[in-house]
C-alpha cells in the first residue's frame, strides 16, 4: 500500500497541471468544503456487521476548473480535476474512523447561467483505525489493513449562489478494498448524500460556447504493449494459497471512436508464483502461467485514461478462479509513447490483485 501512496504523490503535480499546460489562461483555482451522511451497503454475508452503519464525513478539495474551449470541445463539458482530503466516521466500533486522500476528475455540464450537472470519479487511499484483528476485532471482515485503496463515484446538480460561490448536491458511492493484498478482504461499500460549497477566487460563471464538430477523425488504431507486476500478497483462506508475485506481458489494439472514447481488444500472458497450504490439493494453484483475451473500453481524458476490460482465459487457470474476469484501470500519459498506471482485477465480486504497469504505444 505504501507503493500506491508513493506513486499517487509522484503523479499528483503532473495530474493537476496536465490541462493547465495547454489552457493556463482560463484555468481557475477552486476550493471546496463538503459534508456527507449516508449508510453502508451489505453486499455479501461476510459484511453483515455493516447493516446498521451510518457513516458521516467532512472533506476539503483543492482543484483546477477548466473554462476554455479546449476543455469544452472534448465532450461539451468543463473538466475540474483536483485533490481531496476527507475525515470519515463510520459511527461503528467495528469499522472505526478514517482519513482519505484522493485525486479526482469531475466533468461539469453548463445548464443556463445558474445551474450545472456534474459527475465525478476519485481514486485514492485511506488510513482506517479498526482493521480486522483476530483477537480484538474479528467481526470486521471488510478490511484488514490500516492503509486501504479507495474508490468513489458521484453525480448531482450545482447552482451559482454568487459570482464566487457555487453549491452542489450529490449522490455518492464509496468503496474500499485492498485488492487481495491481505485477508480478510470482503470490501466495504457505502452510499452518501453530500452538500458542498465551492469558492472560486475568480468568477465562477461557465462560458457559453457553440460546439463545432471536429472535421478530422480521432486517429488510430494504435498498438500498445507493456508489462505488469504485482508484489507478494497475503495468504488467502479460500484459495488455501499465497501469491508470491505476478509478472506478465500484454498487447492490445485501441480503436478511438470519438475524442473521449476508444474500444480495445488484446491478449495477455502472466505467471503467478504461489505457495500452497499443506492441506491444499497439490495442483490447487496450477497452472502458474495463464493466457487470456480481453475486450474493453477507455475514457480518453487528456493525460489520464480510465479503462474497463472483460477478460476470458483461453488456457487452463487455477481452480479457485472463474473463467472470466473484469479489470478497472487508471493510467497516466508520461509522453507520446509511454504510459504508467495500475489496475484492479476481479473474478465476479472477488478481488484478485492490483497490478502496476508500464505501457508503450507504437
Amino acid at each position: 500500500m505504501i507503493r500506491v501512496i508513493f506513486i499517487m504523490l509522484l503523479l499528483l503535480p503532473n495530474y493537476l497541471s496536465a490541462q493547465q499546460e495547454t489552457d493556463s489562461v482560463i484555468c481557475k483555482k477552486v476550493f471546496a468544503l463538503t459534508f456527507q451522511r449516508g449508510t453502508a451497503l451489505v453486499h455479501k454475508a461476510s459484511v453483515s456487521s455493516a447493516k446498521d452503519v451510518k457513516p458521516v464525513s467532512i472533506g476539503v478539495d483543492y482543484s483546477l476548473q477548466q473554462f476554455g474551449y479546449s476543455s469544452f470541445s472534448i465532450c461539451r463539458t468543463y473538466l475540474r480535476r483536483g485533490f481531496n482530503l476527507s475525515y470519515l466516521d463510520f459511527n461503528s466500533p467495528v469499522f472505526g474512523k478514517g482519513i482519505i486522500a484522493s485525486i479526482f476528475l469531475q466533468p461539469v455540464y453548463r445548464i443556463g447561467k445558474s445551474f450545472q450537472f456534474q459527475f465525478r470519479g476519485d481514486a485514492g487511499i485511506g488510513y482506517f483505525t479498526k482493521p480486522y484483528d483476530k483477537e480484538s476485532n474479528s467481526t470486521n471482515l471488510a478490511y484488514s489493513n490500516h492503509f486501504t485503496p479507495y474508490l468513489h463515484l458521484s453525480s448531482g446538480i450545482g447552482f451559482r449562489i454568487s459570482k464566487k460561490i457555487t453549491a452542489e448536491i450529490n449522490g455518492n458511492f464509496n468503496h474500499i478494498s485492498n485488492g487481495h493484498a491481505n485477508q480478510p478482504n470482503a470490501g466495504l461499500n457505502w452510499m452518501m448524500l453530500s452538500a458542498s460549497v465551492l469558492y472560486y477566487p475568480e468568477n465562477n460563471m461557465l462560458p457559453k460556447y457553440k460546439y463545432v464538430h471536429a472535421k478530422r477523425s480521432p486517429g488510430g488504431p494504435f498498438i500498445d504493449a507493456g508489462i505488469m507486476f504485482t508484489p507478494g500478497q497475503a495468504f488467502h483462506d479460500l484459495w488455501k494459497a499465497k501469491r508470491r508475485y505476478m509478472l506478465g506481458m500484454f498487447t492490445q489494439i485501441s480503436f478511438p471512436v470519438s475524442r473521449i472514447n476508444a474500444l480495445t481488444g488484446g491478449v495477455e500472458i502472466s505467471y503467478s508464483s504461489y505457495k500452497n497450504d499443506e492441506a491444499a490439493p497439490h495442483d490447487n494453484s496450477q497452472p502458474g502461467v495463464t493466457t487470456a483475451i480481453t475486450l474493453g473500453h477507455e475514457f480518453l481524458l487528456g493525460k489520464v485514461i480510465f479503462s474497463q476490460q472483460m477478460g476470458k482465459y483461453i488456457t487452463r487457470y487455477p481452480s479457485f478462479h472463474t473463467g472470466y474476469y473484469h479489470r478497472w484501470g487508471l493510467r497516466y500519459k508520461l509522453s507520446n509513447h509511454l504510459f504508467a498506471g495500475f489496475n484492479l482485477k476481479v473474478h465476479k465480486e472477488v478481488a484478485d490483485l492490483i497490478d502496476f504497469r508500464l505501457q508503450y504505444r507504437f
